[in-house]
């Protein structure tokens, strides 16, 4: 098991304790290849959350590995597990979005809290399915412990998803649209789970 205090992504400093299993292996190449595009992007919250500076000790477990999924209940696209996301540049990724959108949300992120938010990384992947006509599909699935309950969390957000930073019309390379839906789909999880601590669930 590989435990670090994240310090990646994003310029501010980083607060999430992220749990990543084994070693890190070579990087697959993904299967819309190594295309030019636009640099993997943070998007602020859809909606507005407050918290009012409730103080979270934040673990987030990348479970995916070791769970092997092919597809998500909420959704009929599978896994490749051949995308950039594979690995621990996912699990960053994702760890990185927590510690953007939790502080904008008035939480203080503290790994001496007493108060413990355990997310398990489940699946993540972004997908472009069709021929003629392409949908670009952002695939996620996280869990969270939290005050002795276990929620679930399942995204599939297309490019035709009124939360989707990018429109099915958009002229971009395949590798943008994909981190582009990426992006999207984790936020979608992680607001989900905004929405629950706001209100009490």
């Amino acid at each position: 098991m590989f435990l670090c205090f994240l310090g990646f992504l994003s310029g501010q400093s980083q607060h999430i304790i992220l749990y990543f299993p084994g070693v890190v292996a070579a990087s697959l190449m993904d299967e819309h290849g190594f295309l030019p595009g636009k640099k993997f992007q943070f998007y602020p919250a859809v909606d507005k959350h407050d918290l009012h500076g409730m103080k979270l000790r934040v673990e987030l477990h990348d479970l995916r590995d070791s769970l092997h999924l092919q597809k998500l209940e909420c959704s009929p696209v599978e896994f490749t597990g051949t995308s950039e996301f594979e690995g621990i540049y996912g699990a960053k990724v994702a760890a990185a979005y927590f510690d953007t959108l939790l502080p904008a949300a008035q939480v203080i992120l503290d790994t001496t809290a007493t108060d413990v938010l355990k997310v398990n990384l489940e699946g993540f992947d972004a997908r472009l399915v069709g021929a003629m006509s392409i949908r670009a599909h952002g695939l996620c699935r996280m869990s969270v412990e939290w005050k002795g309950n276990t929620r679930v969390y399942c995204v599939d957000i297309t490019d035709k998803d009124p939360h989707s930073p990018i429109s099915s019309h958009a002229f971009v390379t395949r590798k943008t649209a994909t981190r582009v839906i990426a992006s999207a789909a984790l936020r979608e999880a992680i607001e989900r789970i905004l929405a629950d601590l706001e209100s009490g669930k």
